[in-house]
């Protein structure tokens, strides 16, 4: 303001009578006036707008770290129970943006926005990654990696290997690009358990193998071990010692109780917080049994519910088991806290189809049905175990025998006989797309994702399958 008190003296000055001045010299000092004093308005509104926004913008940050503390803290308590939010504090408009990366992680948003006036908008934002490391221990470290990238519609096999004439891939488990397999061979004589090495995924190999029994109908691995599903009605629990992976043994088993008959073997197991939960195929007695593994070498059983049906797939998170049954309703979550007294909480009825395969990804499952007449997958919102709710469903063509979910995609292994592998965009549950698939010799019986891999079981030659995108 002292500049332009000053050109006011000085205009002042020049208009006095006095001094004689012409019409033009008179104009000429109004104009200096009038600039310096418009230019004195100028610099004091913009100072004035510079340290509003400074102040808006830091109210704004201040708002977007609460957000990520309080989202952090929930997440603490109860990882898959976060979901997106918004509210609005004052000119601002506060959003936390939940997004599942896998199955263990959680990106999350913190996005502030206010308008200083209608023509600017403005917003901070602040991101960071949540991992629940609780379970990643409790499955052993077994976390699918990173998200899929590339162009999953042009996917292309990277490599294969042959388990050998005879036998049948059952099912497979990936860690750190080691492959577990299992199978059901032409005779009792002949391995039903490999490792692959697939470090090199255009040239993977049979690293070693070994002949556990009757054949093996799943299996789950963790660090060192195997747990896999045995084909016999009297030892339905074989554990693998995988510390040597050239040396694979044979060192525990387990024969579940108060089960018989034909139905009595080994279908399905999960394995968490050093329990392995197993289901049978309907049998004289309980279908769905939970097992102490953590000494592997003797396990020791804890408590069974029978369920009267056979049990097709399971999936464990935290204190709920979902469990994947052949008869309706096809979905039943049950509360496993005490295995002793295992209690039903929440349940989905998925129609006419019985269902093969089960997954969840956060606080969504997806049920892999039979085929039929009614559509074969299923995308459920299980954030309420008590309240299942139905988001979308599509046709497959084949019974939907495993499936695994990564970002917005969905990898099937079916018995379509033109399309045994399938890529599915799910980003919106609605209105699912089919993004592309491969025809093989035989059923996908297994699959698994690990860093933008598949990893497909085939119950032919060429018995595993290595699918990346371009």
């Amino acid at each position: 303001m002292k500049r332009t008190k000053s050109i006011l003296r000085f205009a002042l000055c020049d208009l006095q009578p006095d001094r004689g001045q012409s019409t033009i010299e008179i104009l000429v000092a109004i104009t200096i006036l009038t600039v310096g004093i418009a230019s004195a308005i100028l610099v004091v509104s913009s100072s004035q707008s510079i340290s509003v926004d400074a102040a808006e913008s830091n109210a704004a940050l201040r708002l977007a770290e609460g957000n990520i503390e309080s989202a952090n803290a929930s997440l603490q308590l109860n990882f898959y129970g976060l979901t997106s939010n918004s509210s609005t504090q004052g000119e601002f408009l506060k959003e936390t943006i939940v997004q599942d990366m896998d199955v263990h992680t959680k990106r999350v948003t913190s996005r502030v926005s206010w308008s200083t006036d209608p023509l600017r908008a403005q917003k901070v934002e602040l991101v960071t990654l949540v991992t629940d490391w609780r379970s990643v221990q409790q499955t052993g470290g077994d976390t699918g990696g990173n998200q899929p990238g590339g162009n999953w519609k042009a996917a292309q096999t990277l490599g294969a290997v042959d388990l050998g004439s005879g036998e049948s891939a059952t099912d497979l488990d990936v860690i750190n690009k080691v492959v577990y397999m299992t199978a059901v061979a032409s005779n009792y004589e002949k391995a039903d358990f490999f490792i692959v090495d697939a470090t090199n995924g255009s040239n993977p190999a049979v690293r070693s193998s070994i002949n556990t029994g009757p054949g093996l109908n799943a299996v789950d691995a963790i660090s060192g071990y195997a747990f896999a599903a045995n084909n016999s009605t009297t030892v339905q629990l074989q554990v693998i010692d995988t510390s040597d992976l050239n040396n694979p043994a044979l060192v525990g088993s387990f024969t579940l109780p108060g089960v018989s008959g034909a139905g009595a073997i080994g279908n399905a197991l999960f394995y968490a917080d050093r329990k392995i939960y197993m289901g049978t195929d309907n049998a004289a007695g309980p279908e769905f049994h939970i097992i102490d593994v953590s000494d592997p070498r003797n396990p020791v059983g804890l408590g069974s519910k029978d369920i009267g049906m056979e049990v097709s797939a399971i999936y464990v998170k935290g204190n709920l088991a979902y469990v994947a049954v052949h008869d309706d309703p096809r979905l039943r979550i049950y509360d496993v806290s005490n295995p002793s007294n295992i209690t039903q909480v929440g349940s989905f009825a998925s129609g006419a189809q019985e269902p093969a395969s089960l997954w969840l990804a956060g606080t969504t499952a997806y049920l892999g049905n039979e085929y039929g007449s009614q559509k074969e997958a299923f995308i459920l919102d299980v954030s309420s175990s008590t309240s299942v709710q139905n988001r979308g469903s599509f046709n497959v063509g084949g019974d939907v025998n495993d499936i695994r979910v990564s970002g917005n995609l969905a990898f099937l292994a079916t018995s379509d006989a033109n399309a045994e592998f399938q890529v599915w965009d799910v980003s919106n549950p609605a209105s699912s797309s089919l993004w592309g698939s491969f025809n093989f010799p035989q059923i996908a019986s297994g699959i698994d994702y690990e860093d933008n891999l598949i990893y497909v079981a085939v119950r032919s030659n060429d018995a595993l399958r290595i699918i990346t995108s371009p």
